[in-house]
């Protein structure tokens, strides 16, 4: 009996240096999102869907922002559509991850319309979400390094094939590398033809979310609270954009009364703006058009301190 338990100890030790090694080494390569809950609490955030969290890159803006105010560096607490709709969850985590202290934090929220929607079958004001029990929402430590909660709770997440691949890389900052892109104009339409699939399905089963459209002011006003809040459409396809604006017609009159009534900025980069910021798939920016985007960002950022203080 001894002789197993000793067995038993030694197994179980053997198997959590393993994983140790792959999360402390690799973990940026077989998940999405491990990093993000291996790094301290931030006082600076880039918050939204898969657009923001490879579209926005922290370490352009910690470089562009240098000598400003905000307490830097900024981490990318962006998720996919799937886990990022705006709500009580979503808001839970964010705060849970953001240092209470800071006062002079930068905050960027990436909105769309697809982050306000619910599925028709579920009554927010009765506490059904479609994201309960996805990460941010079920995780307790975000802070901790490694993190075997989020191995136990999500190891459905982990694709281990990625440390031989390498083909993306989600950084200690939070920003997702994606290095797999199309390399002519067929793979290129037939992946941007997949995410309108997707999109036209999300259209037939979900709804706007008078909830969570709360929940966003909700948000607002909690982020203030820490600093300086930026709300932000980031550039899309125009097929993509006319598909959103069909799901929400109204979307940026609501997004720009939120700001107004919150005397916060809204940039609409979906405006003439498609062209200039170059997708992989009509929806996500490739790493390469990221780098000017950002800047773009850090620009609107830095124009409109200016503008306030003056």
């Amino acid at each position: 009996m001894k002789k197993f338990i000793f067995k038993s100890f030694i197994f179980f030790f053997i198997v959590i240096a393993i994983v140790s090694i792959i999360l402390l080494k690799y973990g940026g390569y077989v998940d999405y999102f491990y990093e993000k809950f291996t790094t301290p609490k931030a006082s600076s955030m880039i918050i939204g869907d898969s657009r923001a969290l490879q579209g926005i890159q922290p370490h352009i803006i910690d470089g562009n922002l240098v000598n400003s105010d905000f307490d830097l560096p900024v981490l990318n607490y962006s998720f996919t559509i799937a886990q990022s709709h705006i709500g009580p969850l979503y808001s839970k985590s964010i705060l849970k991850k953001l240092n209470k202290n800071t006062k002079n934090g930068l905050f960027i929220l990436a909105v769309n319309p697809w982050m306000l929607g619910s599925k028709k079958e579920n009554d927010n004001y009765k506490g059904e979400f479609k994201e309960v029990g996805q990460p941010p929402h079920n995780m307790e430590n975000v802070s901790m390094n490694p993190n075997f909660e989020y191995f136990i709770k999500n190891l459905n997440f982990f694709h281990f094939k990625g440390i031989f691949r390498q083909s993306s890389k989600l950084h200690k900052n939070g920003w997702l590398e994606e290095k797999n892109l199309p390399n002519d104009t067929t793979t290129f339409y037939n992946w941007k033809k997949n995410q309108l699939h997707i999109f036209k399905g999300f259209i037939k089963n979900y709804n706007v979310s008078s909830y969570r459209k709360k929940s966003l002011d909700t948000l607002v006003k909690s982020l203030k609270k820490h600093g300086k809040v930026f709300m932000i459409r980031t550039p899309i396809d125009k097929e993509m954009l006319a598909l959103e604006n069909s799901f929400f017609k109204d979307f940026d009159l609501f997004i720009n009364e939120v700001a107004l009534s919150n005397d916060i900025n809204y940039i609409n980069y979906t405006v003439n703006n498609s062209r200039k910021y170059k997708t992989y798939d009509g929806h996500h920016i490739n790493k390469y058009d990221g780098v000017d985007f950002t800047k773009s960002i850090c620009d609107s950022i830095q124009n409109n301190i200016k503008r306030l203080s003056n």
